[in-house]
């Protein structure tokens, strides 16, 4: 058996968040899936899993960040349409109901306007996630901070490094879990990083 060098590694996988990796070493993530990155931004983690031959969505509310995930897109794969990444508010997807296998949502929810935005953001992308489907995601929560940040309004905290996030936490994610009635593919896991922010991945399956 051939191993890849530490450059090839990089060469083939790129940014990829480490999370959503460990999901493809699960097996959670196949070729020829329907996939959407929702908050694709300039494609972190569409280069690799176009080059897998994962069937790739992504949305983002950026206009520049799409126009730099096409590019990149249109080297990996000449003829994928355009339209496969669009310019869209997660909380208003432009797909229809049960669409896609895998939603996958890295770093994006803690952008929320509030509560309300957080929550739809998370129903729409369940609404178009086919029964048995998975939902990846990774965002910064209160978990393992409680108490150390400056809330300047309801959930919303000025962060360390500068900006304002929203942030949930564990209480919210767990009823947001069992308001969709969702499973969990993994326990919460909440990474803590010095002591500034807390980044927490949710794995859940629809039933």
């Amino acid at each position: 058996m051939m191993l890849l060098s530490l450059s090839q590694l990089q060469q083939i996988f790129g940014n990829i968040d480490i999370y959503l990796f460990d999901q493809l070493l699960k097996g959670r993530i196949q070729p020829g899936m329907k996939l959407l990155d929702a908050g694709c931004g300039a494609g972190r983690n569409v280069q690799y899993l176009l080059q897998a031959g994962v069937e790739v969505w992504g949305a983002d509310a950026s206009v520049e960040a799409i126009e730099k995930v096409q590019q990149m897109a249109a080297h990996i794969a000449p003829d994928l349409p355009k339209a496969r990444f669009a310019v869209a508010d997660l909380a208003d997807l432009p797909y229809s109901d049960v669409t896609f296998d895998v939603v996958v949502c890295s770093a994006v929810l803690h952008f929320a306007a509030d509560e309300a935005h957080f929550r739809k953001m998370l129903q729409e992308q369940w609404r178009v996630l086919k029964p048995g489907g998975m939902l990846f995601c990774r965002f910064s929560t209160t978990i393992g901070l409680e108490g150390k940040l400056q809330e300047v309004n309801k959930r919303k905290y000025l962060m360390p490094h500068g900006p304002v996030w929203f942030l949930a936490d564990e209480a919210l994610i767990r009823e947001v879990i069992f308001t969709l009635n969702a499973e969990l593919l993994e326990p919460l896991k909440t990474v803590l990083v010095e002591q500034e922010r807390s980044m927490t991945t949710l794995v859940l399956r629809k039933k």
